[in-house]
C-alpha cells in the first residue's frame, strides 16, 4: 500500500482547501501572461461510473489542466476529501493501480469521488488494473480521469474496457490551435459581412496582424511554454529530453529514430513510402521503419496521411503517404534532434515556407479532430 503521508503530499487540499492555491502548477499558471483555460477538461461532465481518458504529448499542460479542474471543484464547494490526485510515475504495475484506488476509497471514506491518475501510461499493463476495478464494481460511483502521453492508451482502453467506461470520453489534449493562439493574443476574427471601403481597410489591417502572429506561431507552435517564455535553449532541451525519454521507455534506438526523423524532414509536404524511409534511414526492413513511425505517431509527434482517391471515394493503402508534425514547433524540435543543436535560430531558413504552410494546415486539421487525406492528379490537393 502507498504510504498515507505520500498521499497527503499530493492532495494537500485534504488538510486545507485553500492549499490548492499553493500548488506549483496553479502558481505557475497564475504567473503566466497568456493563460489558456482547457474547457474540454474544465467543463467535462462528472458522472458516476465514467472513465475519461486524456491523451496528449508531455509538456502540453495536462497536469495543469487537472489542477485547474480540482481548484474549480473546490471553489464550487465540493468536499476536498472527495477529490483525489496521484502522479502514477511512482507506480510499478497494474496491482499498484488497484491498490491505490482501493486505498483512496478507504482514505476518503467515500466511493463517490473524483479520481485523477496522472500519467497512467507510465504504468505497465495499466488497462488490466482499471478493468479489474471496473469488474469489481469499484468504479461505478467514481468519476475517473486518466492521463497518458501515448495514443496507444486509447487503443488499449478500447480493447480492454468495452462497456466499462460509462459515458466517459477520450480527450485528445494537443498543443493549442492557431485560432486559440490568436484568442490568447486578443485577436478575434469576425464574419466579413458586407464589404465597404472602411471594412476593406479593417480587413487589410487584420490580415497583416494575423500574418504576423502566423509567422510567430510557426516558431512557437501551440506549446504554452514557448508562447509564454519564448523559444529558449532551455525549453528546447526540455522537449528534446521528453522525446528521448519516451523513446527509451519503449526500447527504441536513438540512432535509428534520428535517421527516420531526418527523412521525415527532408520529405515534409512530399510523398514517400515505408520502403523509401527504410532504405534512406538504412533500417534494412520496411517493418522497422513502420515501427519507428508508429512510435512517433503514438507519442503525438507526427501524423501519417494516406492517399484518398476522389473518383472511388476511398483510401488507397498501396499509394505513397505524407507525414506531418502534429504542431509547427515540432519541425524545429526534429531539426534539433537530428543536428544536436538546441539553438533554433539557425534552422528557420532550412525549410521552404510553402512546405511549412502545408504542414501548418495539416496540423490545424488534426487539432480540430478531422480525418485528413491528400489527393493528387495533374496538380495536387
Amino acid at each position: 500500500m502507498i504510504d498515507y503521508n505520500y498521499l497527503t503530499l499530493q492532495n494537500p487540499w485534504w488538510r486545507n482547501a485553500a492549499a490548492i492555491e499553493e500548488d506549483d502548477k496553479i502558481k505557475e499558471f497564475e504567473s503566466l501572461k497568456f493563460q489558456y483555460y482547457p474547457t474540454q477538461i474544465l467543463d467535462a461532465p462528472l458522472r458516476a461510473g465514467d472513465i475519461i481518458l486524456i491523451a496528449g504529448p508531455r509538456q502540453t499542460g495536462k497536469s495543469t489542466a487537472i489542477k485547474l479542474l480540482i481548484r474549480k471543484l473546490i471553489q464550487n464547494k465540493w468536499n476536498p476529501h472527495h477529490l483525489f490526485y496521484f502522479n502514477c510515475d511512482a507506480l510499478s504495475n497494474e496491482k499498484d493501480v488497484i491498490d491505490l484506488i482501493i486505498q483512496c476509497q478507504e482514505v476518503t471514506e467515500s466511493k463517490k469521488t473524483v479520481i485523477f491518475l496522472d500519467e497512467i501510461s507510465s504504468v505497465p499493463n495499466w488497462p488490466q488494473g482499471i478493468k479489474w476495478l471496473a469488474d469489481a464494481g469499484l468504479t461505478k460511483s467514481t468519476t475517473l480521469f486518466l492521463t497518458g502521453s501515448s495514443s496507444i492508451n486509447l487503443k488499449k482502453s478500447g480493447e480492454l474496457l468495452p462497456g466499462r467506461r460509462g459515458r466517459g470520453k477520450d480527450i485528445h489534449f494537443l498543443p493549442i490551435s492557431f485560432s486559440e493562439y490568436l484568442a490568447l493574443h486578443d485577436v478575434h476574427i469576425d464574419p466579413i459581412g458586407t464589404v465597404t471601403v472602411k471594412k476593406l481597410a479593417e480587413l487589410t489591417d487584420m490580415k497583416h496582424m494575423v500574418h504576423k502572429h502566423y509567422q510567430a506561431f510557426l516558431s512557437t507552435g501551440g506549446f504554452l511554454r514557448n508562447i509564454n517564455y519564448g523559444i529558449t535553449e532551455t525549453g528546447n532541451d526540455l522537449y528534446l529530453k521528453t522525446l528521448k525519454s519516451e523513446l527509451y521507455k519503449v526500447g527504441k534506438k536513438e540512432d535509428n529514430l534520428r535517421e527516420v526523423v531526418r527523412k521525415i524532414l527532408s520529405s515534409l509536404s512530399s510523398q514517400t513510402s515505408y520502403t523509401n524511409i527504410a532504405e534512406e534511414a538504412e533500417l534494412g526492413s520496411k517493418n522497422t521503419a513502420i515501427d519507428y513511425l508508429n512510435f512517433l505517431a503514438d507519442s503525438f509527434f507526427i501524423k501519417e496521411m494516406k492517399f484518398w482517391d476522389i473518383a472511388s471515394s476511398r483510401v488507397v493503402l498501396k499509394k505513397n503517404k505524407k507525414f506531418y508534425t502534429i504542431d509547427p514547433y515540432l519541425v524545429w524540435l526534429f531539426e534539433a534532434f537530428v543536428t544536436g543543436n538546441v539553438s533554433f535560430q539557425s534552422f528557420f531558413r532550412l525549410i521552404d515556407e510553402s512546405r511549412l504552410a502545408e504542414n501548418f494546415v495539416a496540423s490545424e486539421l488534426l487539432k480540430a479532430g478531422h480525418d485528413a487525406y491528400f489527393y493528387q492528379n495533374a496538380a495536387e490537393l
